[in-house]
């Protein structure tokens, strides 16, 4: 999901760069692209720890599946 956002809000602002009368090079310009790499970095930052839970909840279940499969005792 973070990767998707920031995929399309550089292609948006690649597409607004082509499409009018802005240099690549300019001032103006690179002070977008720093922009998106700053959202990208705080996306990353925000997305891990909520998605943290999630995978060793689902890490955690695969490993007592594997564990009952081989029959070894679980307790609570």
């Amino acid at each position: 999901m973070t990767a998707v956002s920031v995929l399309t809000h550089a292609v948006f602002t690649i597409c607004l760069i082509m499409f009018s009368d802005k240099s690549l090079f300019s001032n103006e310009t690179l002070l977008q692209i720093m922009k998106i790499g700053i959202i990208a970095i705080v996306l990353l930052i925000v997305a891990i720890p909520e998605g943290l839970p999630l995978a060793v909840s689902i890490a955690m279940a695969l490993s007592i599946s594997k564990l009952k499969d081989d029959n070894i005792l679980i307790k609570n």
